[in-house]
């Protein structure tokens, strides 16, 4: 499968629109070359070399089809240059944003360009386990760092870019889980009393969420493909993708497939483990990841095998509950 051209959201960018945005953003409009990264299903992505100097960047494209996307999805540059200032408070190494535009003044979508780091993904990294261990460790560090920011307010940064702040947590999680119910539904890919029994448990779990009382940043996507090394592969570079950041209950870090692995990094309990009102609300923030990857695969990406995949999975929790 081309991953790149498995979403809706992707859509490539000529030589002449490039060249404008480096124009219109740093004064360079000469592009001495690009080239398309692979990989990406949101952002459609670029290497640039520009300039006399032969300067390098990253260019990141916002998605096409933006009336596909979620609420929390549609302010995501926005977020991305709030995170990054969250990151160099908690002395976290982020990228540098050269630019950033979301008026859609030069191209009919939100762009960014950010300084290119010379780097290893982490997760395509050949080392040996005792270093992986090492660098897992400082990737735990950096999340506690993380963790002990704290918000005015609850809800996802690019919520809160928009001016839309929430003051508990419960209020936060609850809009979200909405939005996405309702984005889904359209789809019809179940029968009524399917999204009945969905709005009923997330409802059911009202009074543990209201006992998060501090809004503390979470990354939500810190996964080894979102940790760049340096080019010896020996030390962390930078940490990416903060733009779906969320002041929240810590804990919604770890629901996730990818995020079930960083307690231990972090010094924390397993998933599963604790109070009953902590295994509750665990329980809600999967059945809440499942129903957002069961909406991204019905509406903005296109896998078939995938979409059936998150769907089974998310009827297969809430019979869990029932």
């Amino acid at each position: 499968m081309d991953v790149n051209r498995a979403s809706h959201l992707f859509q490539e960018a000529s030589q002449e629109e490039i060249a404008a945005l480096f124009h219109a953003a740093l004064g360079e409009g000469d592009i001495r070359s690009s080239r398309l990264l692979s990989g990406g299903l949101f952002n459609t992505t670029y290497y640039v070399e520009y300039g006399p100097e032969h300067r390098r960047a990253v260019l990141r494209l916002g998605p096409v089809n933006r009336h596909l996307l979620l609420g929390h999805e549609l302010n995501l540059m926005a977020a991305e240059v709030l995170m990054c200032g969250l990151c160099q408070v908690a002395e976290v190494p982020c990228s540098r944003i050269l630019a950033w535009d979301a008026s859609r003044q030069h191209i009919a979508r939100d762009w960014m360009i950010v300084e290119y780091i010379p780097s290893v993904v982490m997760a395509e990294a050949k080392l040996p386990e005792d270093e992986k261990s090492r660098l897992r460790r400082q990737v735990g560090t950096y999340l506690n760092r993380l963790h002990q920011v704290e918000g005015d307010s609850f809800g996802y940064l690019s919520r809160i870019a928009m001016g839309i702040r929430f003051g508990s947590w419960r209020e936060a999680f609850m809009f979200e889980a909405e939005d996405i119910l309702t984005r889904l539904e359209a789809y019809r890919p179940f029968p009524p009393e399917v999204f009945a029994a969905l709005r009923r448990r997330f409802a059911s779990g009202g009074p543990v969420l209201d006992e998060i009382k501090t809004p503390q940043l979470l990354h939500t996507d810190m996964w080894e493909g979102n940790v760049l090394l340096t080019e010896d592969a020996r030390e962390i570079a930078v940490v990416i993708d903060g733009d779906r950041a969320v002041f929240g209950d810590v804990d919604f870090e770890f629901a996730s497939e990818w995020g079930a692995g960083l307690t231990s990094l972090c010094g924390r309990e397993p998933p599963g483990s604790g109070s009953p009102a902590r295994r509750e609300r665990m329980s809600l923030y999967r059945l809440y990841y499942v129903l957002l990857e069961a909406y991204v695969w019905t509406a903005e990406y296109d896998g078939p095998e995938v979409r059936q995949e998150k769907q089974n999975a998310l009827l297969a929790l809430l019979r869990e509950k029932q």
